[in-house]
Parts: C-alpha cells; sequence; structure tokens
C-alpha cells in the first residue's frame, strides 16, 4: 500500500474533525489550522522538530507520533537509545539525523499547512515547542513521509491527540510503514545489523520484555499498556470487557483492527 493513498483519507479525516472541534471547545482545547506556512531554514533545526512561520508570527513545531534521529552527539543518551532501536551505531543515528533534516527540508520547500492545539511538548529547546500535524500541498503528512523514508520512528511519547480513534488509525498505520521501511532496508534501516518480526520490533517502544503471553483476563493496567498498540484507554476498555474468549471478541472491540490484532497473536490469551 502506498503511503499516499494510505494516509490521505486520515488527513481528510482530521481536517474535518478539527473543523468541527474547533468551533465547540473553548479557548484553552481550540485546534487551529495555519495555512501558508514556511520553514525558518536559517535557525538550527532536525528532522521532527523546527521553526516555522506564519501569519501571526514564529512558532517551534514539534511532529506529532514520530522520532527522527539526532543531529547533535552531544544528546549522548538519546542516540545511544535511538542506536539501540534502530540496531545500529551512533554514528549511524548521527547520518540518519542529517539525513532526515535534508529530507524535511526539501519536504517543506513549498508552503505548507500545519494543525495544532499548541500542546507543548517537551525537549532541551529553550523556547516553548508545539505539537502539530505538517501536511503539504500534495496533501501528504511529514510524519509518515519521514516513517516510509526510514528516517523516522514511531514513539509512544504521550500527547494529547484529538480523537482516540483517529490517532490510534494514524498510529497502527505509522507503523504498517515502519514495518515495511525495516523489512526494504530504507533510510537508517539500511544499516541495522539484523531484521526483525514486527511484533519483536514494536517490543522497544513499550519499554517492557513480553517472554510470556500476557492472559487478558488477569493481567494489570501496567502489562496490557506493554502490548504493542495498547494505551490506557484501550487497556482501561480490555479490563471493563472481561471477560474475553479468544481474538473475535478482541476485534470486536473499537480500536482494534485486523494489523493490531495480528501484531498481538502470538503475544497474548485468554
Amino acid at each position: 500500500m502506498r503511503f499516499r493513498s494510505a494516509l490521505r483519507p486520515l488527513t481528510l479525516l482530521l481536517l474535518s474533525f478539527f473543523s468541527a472541534f474547533a468551533s465547540a471547545v473553548g479557548p484553552a482545547t481550540k485546534w487551529e489550522v495555519w495555512e501558508n506556512c514556511q520553514l525558518a531554514t536559517e535557525k538550527y533545526f532536525d528532522g521532527d522538530s523546527f521553526r516555522l512561520r506564519h501569519s501571526r508570527g514564529e512558532v517551534v513545531l514539534r511532529l506529532y507520533f514520530v522520532d527522527a534521529p539526532e543531529t547533535d552527539a552531544g544528546y549522548g543518551t538519546r542516540v545511544g537509545e535511538q542506536a539501540a532501536y534502530f540496531k545500529t551505531s551512533d554514528a549511524a543515528v548521527l547520518r540518519g539525523g542529517e539525513r532526515a533534516k535534508e529530507f524535511t527540508a526539501r519536504f517543506l520547500a513549498k508552503p505548507f499547512r500545519v494543525i495544532t492545539r499548541r500542546q507543548l511538548a517537551p525537549g532541551a529547546s529553550r523556547e516553548a515547542r508545539y505539537y502539530g500535524v505538517v501536511v503539504n500541498q500534495e496533501g501528504r503528512r511529514l510524519d509518515a513521509a519521514l516513517v516510509e523514508a526510514g528516517l523516522a520512528r514511531v514513539t509512544s511519547e504521550v500527547a494529547d491527540y484529538p480523537d482516540a480513534v483517529t490517532g490510534q488509525k494514524t498510529a497502527r498505520a505509522l507503523r504498517t510503514l515502519e514495518s515495511k521501511a525495516a523489512q526494504n532496508n530504507r533510510g537508517i534501516w539500511e544499516h541495522a545489523e539484523s531484521r526483525e518480526t514486527m511484533n519483536e520490533k514494536l517490543k522497544p517502544r513499550t519499554g517492557a520484555v513480553l517472554d510470556r503471553r500476557v492472559n487478558l483476563n488477569t493481567a494489570s493496567a501496567a502489562e496490557l499498556i506493554a502490548l504493542p498498540g495498547v494505551g490506557p484507554k484501550t487497556a482501561d476498555l480490555i479490563i471493563r470487557s472481561r471477560p474475553l474468549k479468544d481474538l473475535a471478541a478482541l476485534d470486536a472491540l473499537p480500536g482494534f483492527g485486523p494489523k493490531t490484532i495480528e501484531a498481538l497473536r502470538e503475544l497474548i490469551g485468554f
């Protein structure tokens, strides 16, 4: 499945959702759509975080969902963690970071659209950074383009995404793109020391090693959250839906699609 055909429906869904959401809530939670944004190339930026200009001034933006390799060796701990994830060297991570930076600069060479609620994103920047979604003039999303090129990983970093269902669909689509990038040795995955199955590759996001099947009917919330594709809300839904008899019962719950079920198949029991 091509990235453009896979992600365009989600982009349209997001735009329609934001339009309705922005008119229904107060300023503290209001979503904004900024048109004709421009990348401030003279300022420091990397693949997933950059300064942009729009009609009301300048702001530093951080992409939802993805984490591009670092470009600065000064972030030693961060670089080492990324090297472990991509199963490569620190030097390869830094080279990947430069490639991701160049990719983002090309992607944002023309005016682009930003969707944000100005939620603060953590980081080393002295200025406030806000989470956001970036869409170019062709309707392509920067987060998906980076992942498909093998120049970013999908992250479980917590951000207040607009709507859980849309967020889960987007994350699943991005994980599929990441799996294909790894299998095809694209971008930074070209230097990976070994291939991994989809299940194995998803484990580093949870920070847990799943060395046995997790019984969905007895597992704690923490054990459920350690599973790929399961967040706090999904874990609570599983707990409230107990007892679950089989995969069909899990598939009937909101937020569980075929790819998620397949990723969990060898990790869970009933």
